[in-house]
């Protein structure tokens, strides 16, 4: 199989990684893309588009050209530009195949949109996959597969004409492991292909707009279908009703690039009211918050035992021992502690170069607030200080304070009073905005505001002899944010990078 061989090493091998290194322009076009070539049975899907809308290509732009090594390498100057040529005209080049040339043998047929799928194993095939490369002529394409076929079988000193896995469906090249997988993959997906699928649909549907990149996996199928003796897989079969498919899309916004994924299955709902964390101070520099995580806990800890003691595990002395060396109960105390919200939080106050330089650290504001009852989360404070000053002789380095909706502990008071109070505006800042959207309906959010200690980041590296050209990279970068909410049958996440726009 040299000519798969050749095409995957082409578009998915060398070209992904020189995607990724050199080109992050791989870009992905709004809507099924090549899942329009490949069958509907599919078990995972990738796909990219190098042409995509105008709009992403041009937001695309603008981030990455805040990075001098994208501005010095990337060989993309503007939206126009070919980004085939720049990537697959060099490869074929690299091959040194006089016998075909890019602009005249491959450029007229060559479709702007590939796609790779794994498909479920064959008696045959363990891990069958299909390629599916968009072509404008299918003539033209099958000339120049012939000879680029034998270009790479007098390379490698092989014989050529050996019978290649490739077929058409629907404007898409399909290139198999044998002809005769290519040829049933192809009539598949004439008949029925990934795009008309209506869970493949929803699932990438569920994600919002299309970015430059997406992926797609039927996890109830991939654990059915390769599960068995694979070790870490078979294990997730009891995880398959919680996460039964999984979605994902790479996009860019002018100031930002973030990756939305989507989880269909039946996630437990938990009522909770507005995530705190946009009521800390808008100084806040790095923030962690979780609401609901104690009636999850409630609701996950018998089917997680028993999960635990099917698999032999001495999970239940384990638990007691726990629980006589710290004087916690589970899963009560752990339900408790997490409460209908647990966050942590760290101020830009306090933090210098000797800080992050690991030199001085008295001065950091720090704190964790815990939004639960307050006679519970005291009673369980006192047993775990008892234990502290059991093994440790000496004064606690942190404060607590009592709260009308729960407890705060911090590292001095003037800090605990603000955690107590909440009453700040991060969720409106600017730097909060760029990297999370309506951050208080999230169940979950982290934040970090690297603007904020960007000056003291920066000069703590220069000081540690790091390149000017790592450090010219990093200057651009603003915010970085994760945010996760519940939506029916779907757990949303999004991870999203700021720049300074």
């Amino acid at each position: 199989m040299l000519v798969l061989v050749l095409v995957i090493a082409l578009m998915l091998g060398g070209g992904a990684f020189a995607f990724f290194k050199v080109d992050p322009l791989h870009l992905f076009r709004p809507g099924p893309q090549a899942a329009e070539g490949l069958p509907a049975d599919a078990v995972l899907y990738a796909g990219m588009d190098l042409e995509p809308t105008a709009s992403q290509k041009i937001d695309a732009l603008r981030f990455l050209g805040h990075f001098p090594a994208f501005r010095d390498s990337a060989g993309i100057t503007d939206e126009n530009t070919d980004v085939r040529r720049v990537l697959v005209a060099k490869l074929i080049d690299s091959l040194r195949c006089s016998a075909i040339d890019y602009t005249q043998d491959v450029e007229p047929w060559l479709g702007q949109r590939f796609g790779f799928a794994l498909m479920p194993p064959t008696p045959s095939e363990e891990r069958p996959f299909a390629v599916a490369v968009q072509v404008g002529d299918e003539a033209a394409a099958r000339k120049a597969i012939a000879v680029l076929e034998s270009c790479v079988a007098g390379a490698q000193g092989s014989p050529a004409g050996q019978a290649a896995g490739v077929a058409f469906a629907n404007g898409y090249l399909l290139l198999s492991q044998t002809r005769a997988d290519a040829v049933r993959y192809a009539k598949a997906a004439r008949e029925h292909s990934l795009a008309d699928d209506a869970q493949f649909s929803a699932d990438v549907g569920s994600l919002g707009d299309a970015g430059v990149a997406t992926m797609w996996v039927d996890v109830k199928a991939a654990v059915a279908a390769f599960g068995s003796g694979s070790g870490s897989l078979s294990d997730l079969s009891d995880a398959t009703s919680s996460a039964q498919r999984a979605a994902a899309t790479f996009r860019f916004g002018s100031d930002h690039v973030e990756v939305a994924t989507s989880v269909f299955g039946d996630p437990t709902a938990v009522q909770h009211g507005d995530n705190p964390i946009v009521n800390l101070p808008a100084s806040t520099v790095f923030a962690v918050s979780e609401s609901g995580a104690g009636q999850r806990v409630a609701h996950a800890w018998d089917s997680s035992i028993a999960k635990a003691r099917s698999q032999n595990l001495d999970i239940d002395k384990q638990i007691s021992d726990f629980e006589a060396q710290t004087g916690l109960r589970l899963p009560g105390d752990l339900e408790t502690i997490l409460g209908s919200n647990i966050m942590l939080a760290l101020d830009r106050e306090g933090l210098t170069s000797a800080t992050f330089a690991g030199a001085d650290s008295s001065g950091l504001n720090l704190g964790v607030r815990f939004t639960n009852d307050p006679k519970k989360l005291d009673a369980i404070y006192d047993r775990l200080l008892g234990l502290v000053h059991s093994q440790v002789d000496q004064a606690t380095p942190f404060v607590k304070l009592d709260v009308e909706d729960g407890l705060v502990i911090a590292s001095n008071e003037t800090y605990a009073d603000k955690l107590g109070a909440l009453d700040g505006d991060l969720g409106s800042s600017d730097a909060f905005t760029s990297v999370v959207d309506n951050g208080a309906g999230q169940e979950f959010v982290l934040f970090l505001n690297f603007d904020s200690v960007k000056n003291q980041v920066l000069q703590s590296m220069r000081e540690s002899g790091t390149s000017t050209s790592t450090i010219a990279n990093l200057q651009p970068l603003k915010a970085f944010g994760m945010s996760v909410m519940v939506d029916g049958d779907y757990v949303h996440a999004t991870i999203r990078l700021s720049v300074d726009d």
